[in-house]
């Protein structure tokens, strides 16, 4: 989540003016979209120079990497969430923790939409190697900026990668024996299944599927996939 930011210009103890960017930055792609943003006027509504924030962020893409990492974490946290909070144990547990995965990628890319086409467009996809992205003060270790951001080479953990939980989920339903064995077939199961959550995602975002149509749609899935119709 992002930090609280007070009423007029944010206020930063010394060291975390990178994380009141970051956090500015997210506020203003989350209303606004990417277009909108530059890094000189996020550092005139945090309150400094353009000089001071270009220290933390060479330029805007760097500070756009850093609101797409954190987009990600924020992404995979909703995930863990719906997935801790679903019932039933065994079988039943592990495919609702699978539909509570998938519900919950729909429902960001909904509340999110400027987040969610930031985080798979051209900037992030095609970011240079070798140039880190600093959220914390240089020289200062690189201090996380808003809580569940990566740290100051962007690289995100295992647990804060929606890909990852993804393919956590499907093992655990391959390792009950609830896959198809042509489903498992060529080992690509996973990009079937990030295609049919995030293409579905997208047409719903851009207005071309209303959201009730994915009920249909994972219905099908699971008889095309799994052995076994378990209730979630």
């Amino acid at each position: 989540m992002l930090p609280v930011m007070n009423a007029g210009r944010p206020r930063y103890h010394h060291g975390s003016l990178a994380s009141a960017l970051l956090a500015e930055a997210v506020i203003q792609v989350r209303a606004r979209g990417v277009d909108q943003v530059s890094l000189r006027g996020l550092a005139q509504q945090v309150g400094v120079s353009p000089s001071a924030a270009y220290q933390h962020f060479p330029d805007k893409s760097a500070l756009l990497v850093a609101v797409g990492d954190w987009a990600f974490a924020e992404l995979a946290r909703r995930m863990r969430e719906a997935m801790a909070g679903t019932d039933g144990e065994g079988d039943i547990g592990a495919v609702a923790r699978f539909a509570a995965m998938g519900r919950a990628y729909v429902d960001f890319a909904v509340a999110e939409p400027h987040l969610f086409r930031h985080m798979f467009g051209a900037l992030l996809a095609q970011r240079p190697d070798g140039v880190p992205v600093t959220v914390g003060d240089p020289g200062a270790g690189g201090a996380p900026g808003p809580e569940g951001a990566p740290g100051p080479e962007g690289a995100l953990s295992p647990e804060d990668d929606p890909h990852a939980l993804l393919l956590l989920c499907l093992a655990d339903l391959q390792r009950r024996g609830l896959l198809r064995p042509t489903a498992e077939e060529g080992g690509s199961l996973d990009v079937l299944t990030w295609s049919l959550i995030h293409g579905f995602s997208a047409l719903v975002v851009e207005g071309h599927l209303p959201i009730e149509a994915g009920e249909p749609l994972v219905a099908l899935f699971r008889r095309l996939v799994l052995t076994v119709d378990l209730p979630t």
